[in-house]
Parts: structure tokens; C-alpha cells; sequence
């Protein structure tokens, strides 16, 4: 009997620890299942993830690369104008998008745009291959005000069809799939002009239609060539030594062929370099055999002649001009005679010219606070109403019909300036803006002051009592000509010229000399590109293609700066 009944309770505790043994594994199979489908989740969000960051740079492809290209290809601005008039029964700024970019309408609507991509187009080598897939849609409509009333396209000045701005909103949808996981996120809330314009020659770090001196002479890069930006050239670059020059953005040339010193044999290499005699740095690669980019320009000489003229006839005596009808200025400054220019700021920070022309000097003083300018000559003294920014407003205008022979000084912070001459115009001494910052490197993108330096018929030369490590902050041009350095050949080595700008030039100017690794004379190029020229910003009156372009600055933001509203659906 007391066998039977310990039988029966042994049999009960088995019962009992199988029931808790089978309860245990049961959960621990529960919770690795649920660990499993939780690093799921997390795969499929990093999945979706990477699909928005993909969105994003296929909506850049479409407006920054394909759009421009389609429009580049147009030189008359009213092909743009039905889209941008008050006739909203013919076409609008959603119909531009399909007639230029091929893009379409969804399904049934007249008011949303979208742009499909998917996972399948990323590249073999991408890490995302293999541990899923999504599928995206961006969806483009028009932009709306505060009030919600719709915004249109529009053409800031009608009568002058150079600028068309196009308003539109934008969200971009992923799915994401990871094996049996599905995760759909979105960002919302994209908004961004875009707008057709006239190709600015501003936009390039260097741009020369021929990459030599005029006399035919080969200009080298060489380890002391530094260029923050854009450089391109109609014809083929030079490279000498190792390290030959540092680039941190696109390099092109119309021709397939580089040159390399190549311990002075001076070779031509379809080629980024010349190992191990000649190599260049490339941070954003080394395009040879690119189309030609004309340096034709809708702006002419007698446009900045007119602009700084105003009202007034041209004057057929040597002078300092500031047009003006007795009470308010009514064009730039003109001069006409060889001039030296020294900008500087007051102690009401008001911008100051000081302009001599022969044996006259005249202090022109801009009040932006007060909307006057003063013209001093000697002790006397006049006050007109207004800024001597030419017919259009764009800016300062200073026209010189003969040589600047010195100029140099400040550029006041609200002041954007540019600085003409017929001839040569001759830097003697750092021109720095009164606004810039030096972190994390030489930038004045948060700034307004500007100057633009255009020499249309000579070069724009450094001069030769110049001081070393030369700063000079100023887009430059010189379409017929060269920027170089005065006795560049016996100028003692000088450091580095310090340019925060961009440069356009017919040919390619000397600055110094060197002997193997070695600077014997003049300067290097640390040129840095003022990144504001990517967008609409160029200086007043400054020279533009005839071909047009696309500007879309809020689309070349990382996506973190651009302040997406993230869901999680």
C-alpha cells in the first residue's frame, strides 16, 4: 500500500516538472521569438531608413542633374514663360516638372507628382544588399502660405526673362521588407524653390578657357596648389611632382589627355596622375573629355558701363562720377581715367570708397541704415538719397573706363560690390570682407558682403609690393585675360595668396616659379570657393552664361539640416 502511494506521488512530481519544464522552454522559445522579430523591426526601420536617404538623393538627381540638363539646353527664356504667367489654365509649375524632367502626375490627379525608386537600383557592392528591400515614392505638389493659399511659379521681373522661381512641397514614403517584417516611414514637410536662371560663372573655384599663359607657356599645379571647389577647363591641366595639387571637389577638362611634368619630360596621360613622379589629390574625382562650357556671356561690358552711368551722359573728361539728379543718386560710380580704390568701413560701419583719379580724390561714403550716400571732395560736401547700385538695384557699382592701378581695403558687411574696369585692374594689398569666418575653414556663408573683381579687357594682376600670404576675398574675372602676379619670376617666395572667391579667366596666369618640390618665387594658390556662388548669389551685374541653369540650395543640404518631419506608420 505505502509502495502504491509513493508510486502515485512520484508520478505527480514528474507530472508537475514536466508541466514547468515544458512551461519554461515554451517561454524561452517565446522570447527568442520575440528578440528575433525585434532585430527584425530594427532592420526593416535601418532598411526604410536608408530608403529615405535614397529618396532624397533621387529627388536631387531629377532637379539637380537631369533638369539642369534639359535646361541647359535652352538659351531664350520664354520657352519657361507659359509656366510661370497668371494664365493658370495653361500650364503651371507641376507641369513644368513633367514637360522638362518626364516626370508624371499620379494616377487620376492633376495636383501631386511622383517619383518611384526601390532598393533593386543600389549598387552591388552597397551593404544594404542582400538583408532586404523597399520600395519609395516621393510626392511633389505645390507649396502653400501661411494662410494656405497656393503659391505659383513666377518671374521676378517679367519684362527681363533671366529668373524663373518655382515654389513646391514635398514627402518621400518607404517600405521596407525583411523577411516576414514590413516598416514604413516617411518624411514630410519638404519645401524648396527652384529656379531657372542664367548659368553663373561665379559657380567655379577656376575656370579657364585655356589652361596656359597667353604666351603658350605651360602652368603647372604643384603640392603648393590647394582648391576648395569646382575647377574646370576648356582645354587640359597641368600636373607637376608628388604631391601635385589638392582638390576637394570635381575636376574636368575638355580633353581626354592630362599633363604630367614627369621629371621635365612633360607627358600626356589619359590619366588622374603620373605614379610615382606626378599625384595630384582628387577628393571628388578627375572627369577628362567633358563637354565645352563657353565662357560667352549674356552681360556685357557696355550693360556695367550703363548700370554705373545711370541717368547721366557719358562724360568725355577723366573724373570721379556719382550720377544723381540733384537729390538722389541715380546710377553707380563711374570713373573715367586710371584710379586707385581703397575700400574700407567707418566708425558708424558705414562703407567707405576713397577713389583717386589723377589729382582728385573723392570719399564716397554708403549708409545702408539711412539709404544716403555722401560724396567728399576736399571740404566739400553733398548728401543724395539712395545707393549708387546702378539702374537695377542688384548692388554697388564701380565702372573704371581705363585701369583700377591699386585696390585693396574692406568690404563693409552689408555692402555687395563689384569692381569693373576696361582694363587692367592691379590688387596692392589684402582685401578682406568685414564678415567671414575662419572655422572650420575660410567661409562667409553666413554673411552678405561680396565683391565681385572684373577686368573685361586686360588681367587682374596682383602687384608686385603686394604682401605675403596675400588674402583676397572676391570672385574674379577676366574674360579676355589673365589673373597673375606682377614679376612673378623675380618676386621673392611670398607664401600663399589666399583667395576666398572663385577665379574666371581666359588663360591660366603664372603666379610664381619652382625647381623640383622647390617655390623659388611669387606665390601658391590656396584658393578656397565661396560657396554661396552655388546658389542664386553672384556679384551685382556679375557676367552669366547664356545658357541657363538650375538652383535648388535647399536641396544640396545634408538631410539633417533640412528639417523633415520623420513618421513611423
Amino acid at each position: 500500500m505505502r509502495k502504491s502511494i509513493a508510486l502515485v506521488l512520484a508520478c505527480i512530481v514528474m507530472v508537475v516538472l514536466l508541466v514547468l519544464i515544458g512551461a519554461l522552454l515554451s517561454n524561452t522559445v517565446s522570447e527568442k521569438n520575440l528578440s528575433d522579430r525585434e532585430k527584425l523591426i530594427v532592420q526593416a526601420v535601418d532598411m526604410a531608413e536608408a530608403g529615405l536617404n535614397h529618396g532624397i538623393d533621387t529627388l536631387r538627381n531629377a532637379i539637380l542633374i537631369s533638369l539642369d540638363e534639359t535646361v541647359a539646353a535652352y538659351r531664350n527664356g520664354n520657352v519657361f514663360t507659359p509656366y510661370t504667367d497668371a494664365d493658370l489654365n495653361d500650364r503651371d509649375s507641376l507641369d513644368f516638372l513633367c514637360a522638362f524632367s518626364g516626370l508624371s502626375y499620379v494616377s487620376g490627379s492633376n495636383d501631386v507628382i511622383e517619383l518611384s525608386f526601390d532598393s533593386s537600383s543600389l549598387p552591388q557592392d552597397s551593404l544594404l544588399k542582400g538583408l532586404g528591400s523597399y520600395t519609395g515614392k516621393i510626392f511633389i505638389k505645390k507649396q502653400r502660405d501661411a494662410s494656405g493659399n497656393i503659391l505659383e511659379a513666377y518671374c521676378p521681373d517679367p519684362s527681363d526673362e533671366n529668373t524663373f522661381i518655382f515654389p513646391y512641397l514635398f514627402n518621400v514614403e518607404v517600405t521596407a521588407a525583411v523577411f516576414s517584417v514590413s516598416k514604413t516611414l516617411s518624411l514630410e514637410g519638404g519645401e524648396f524653390d527652384l529656379t531657372i536662371q542664367r548659368a553663373n560663372f561665379a559657380r567655379y573655384a577656376l575656370f579657364t578657357n585655356h589652361h596656359r599663359s597667353p604666351q603658350g607657356t605651360t602652368v603647372w599645379f604643384t603640392d603648393r596648389t590647394q582648391f576648395y571647389g569646382p575647377v574646370h577647363t576648356n582645354d587640359r591641366l597641368s600636373f607637376a611632382n608628388n604631391p601635385s595639387g589638392y582638390f576637394t571637389d570635381e575636376v574636368t577638362q575638355q580633353l581626354t589627355k592630362a599633363r604630367f611634368y614627369d621629371q621635365g619630360r612633360s607627358t600626356l596621360i589619359d590619366a588622374d596622375s603620373n605614379p610615382p613622379y606626378d599625384v595630384p589629390t582628387f577628393e571628388a574625382g578627375f572627369q577628362r573629355g567633358v563637354p565645352l562650357l563657353n565662357l560667352e556671356s549674356a552681360v556685357t561690358q557696355s550693360d556695367l558701363k550703363t548700370q554705373s552711368l545711370g541717368t547721366m551722359n557719358e562724360p568725355g573728361t577723366n573724373g570721379i562720377y556719382v550720377p544723381n539728379n540733384g537729390s538722389a543718386v541715380t546710377g553707380g560710380i563711374y570713373i573715367r581715367g586710371d584710379s586707385n580704390i581703397l575700400m574700407s568701413v567707418d566708425g558708424n560701419d558705414n562703407a567707405v570708397y576713397t577713389i583717386t583719379q589723377g589729382s582728385v580724390s573723392k570719399t564716397i561714403t554708403v549708409d545702408y541704415t539711412n539709404s544716403q550716400t555722401t560724396v567728399q571732395e576736399g571740404v566739400v560736401s553733398n548728401i543724395y538719397d539712395g545707393i549708387p547700385d546702378g539702374v537695377g538695384d542688384e548692388g554697388v557699382i564701380i565702372f573704371d573706363k581705363g585701369n583700377v592701378t591699386s585696390l585693396s581695403g574692406t568690404v563693409q558687411s552689408q555692402s555687395q560690390v563689384t569692381v569693373s574696369s576696361q582694363d587692367d585692374i592691379v590688387i596692392s594689398g589684402h582685401i578682406r570682407y568685414q564678415d567671414y569666418d575662419t572655422s572650420p575653414s575660410l567661409n562667409a556663408v553666413s554673411y552678405a558682403n561680396l565683391l565681385g573683381i572684373l577686368s573685361w579687357g586686360g588681367d587682374v594682376r596682383i602687384g608686385s609690393s603686394a604682401p605675403s600670404n596675400l588674402d583676397v576675398h572676391a570672385v574674379i574675372m577676366a574674360p579676355h585675360g589673365i589673373f597673375t602676379v606682377d614679376d612673378y619670376r623675380t618676386k621673392a617666395s611670398s607664401g600663399d595668396v589666399n583667395l576666398l572667391g572663385g577665379v574666371i579667366t581666359d588663360f591660366y596666369g603664372p603666379f610664381g616659379t619652382f625647381w623640383g618640390t622647390s617655390q623659388l618665387s611669387g606665390y601658391g594658390r590656396n584658393f578656397i570657393y565661396d560657396t554661396r556662388m552655388l546658389g542664386a548669389m553672384s556679384p551685382p551685374y556679375y557676367p552669366t552664361a547664356r545658357t541657363f541653369t538650375v538652383v535648388a540650395p535647399f536641396l544640396q543640404t545634408d538631410i539633417e539640416d533640412m528639417g523633415l518631419i520623420w513618421r513611423s506608420h
